[in-house]
């Protein structure tokens, strides 16, 4: 090490009665590397710190990652971190890289678990997930100005919902790959044009330049599959109406009305975003006027109408479970 160099005790990390001193460029018990470590430095300390505890130099390893390890070591509980937060995958990589470059594999196991937490692997779980998005943005829109959070770091709806590009380098990097599908989509409905640097309140955002090229591919892939989705009408009607003419069903053309109402909006500038408006249409009872007696005095059979129920919920966890399909995940 060099003699000139300033060293800095941790306010946290350094024990007055330790047995060696670990120097971090700016910066046991769980690890069998570090317990070799230890008993090495004390055989043969090549230098030493206040000229009694053995010196060793951890050549390579980031101060902030460094403390972080060495906090989950001393005090496992302290190792906290917020809900939902988009910074948690890139706040912990480098603490599971040194997880594994020392073999500490409940460590890993932990941080890599954190961030699987904040994504849904369930269509119900996402529908959930979309409920608080939906939410925190009426909360926000009620207040002037508008904020998420009463953080001043936390003002804009991307910085208190997980963000989609450093989850999926995450998950690629430390084998977590059951949170791409619902990265993927979200990601998916997010324009090129709305960068983590942007100061947009309340849309989303994520940090693009993240994304190496296959990802930004698989994304394209995507976003190419959903633009033009748009369920078939004879999918949602009973067997029997489904094979009169068209224009002898009048379930055919309540269906019909019913997705030409749903299916016109456009919820993302990228793609249709198909989960949401097959959602929609499940509530189609709550004052749509396209369906009003007055502008569609066709009814469908009860027949018809149970199919209609029934084919959403079905068609929304085909769309959820062909996710890896569609972004060509496998």
């Amino acid at each position: 090490m060099n003699p000139d160099s300033v060293l800095e005790r941790h306010p946290d990390l350094y024990f007055i009665d330790g047995d060696v001193v670990l120097a971090v460029k700016q910066t046991s018990h769980h690890s069998s590397v570090f317990a070799n470590f230890f008993s090495d430095a004390n055989a043969a300390p090549a230098e030493a710190y206040g000229g009694t505890v053995p010196l060793a130099e951890m050549h390579g390893d980031k101060a902030e990652d460094f403390a972080l390890l060495l906090s989950y070591l001393y005090n496992p509980s302290s190792l906290v971190f917020r809900r939902n937060d988009p910074n948690t995958p890139l706040i912990v990589a480098g603490v599971v890289r040194l997880a594994d470059k020392y073999l500490i594999e409940p460590l890993h196991r932990r941080l890599v678990q954190q961030v699987c937490d904040d994504w849904p692997t369930r269509l119900t779980e996402y529908d959930i997930r979309q409920g608080e998005v939906d939410a925190l943005r009426k909360v926000a829109m009620s207040n002037y100005p508008i904020r998420y959070s009463p953080d001043d770091d936390r003002q804009r709806l991307s910085d208190v919902i997980p963000e989609p590009a450093s989850a999926i380098m995450f998950a690629y990097e430390f084998g977590c790959p059951q949170i791409l599908p619902a990265a993927f989509y979200r990601l998916s409905l997010i324009p090129v044009t709305h960068d983590w640097s942007s100061t947009r309140v309340d849309t989303l955002l994520t940090r693009w330049s993240l994304l190496d090229g296959k990802n930004l591919l698989r994304c394209m892939r995507g976003c190419q599959s959903f633009r033009l989705y748009r369920p078939q009408v004879t999918q949602f009607m009973c067997e029997d109406c489904a094979r009169l003419p068209r224009d002898a069903s009048p379930c055919y053309r309540y269906v019909e009305r019913l997705f030409d109402g749903v299916f016109t909006e456009k919820a993302s500038s990228t793609h249709r975003d198909p989960l949401h408006l097959l959602d929609k249409c499940r509530k189609y009872d709550d004052g749509m006027p396209e369906l009003s007696l007055e502008r569609c005095p066709d009814r469908p059979c009860d027949d018809c109408w149970e199919t209609v129920h029934t084919g959403l919920v079905e068609e929304r966890r085909r769309i959820w479970r062909e996710l890896p399909e569609s972004f060509n995940l496998a």
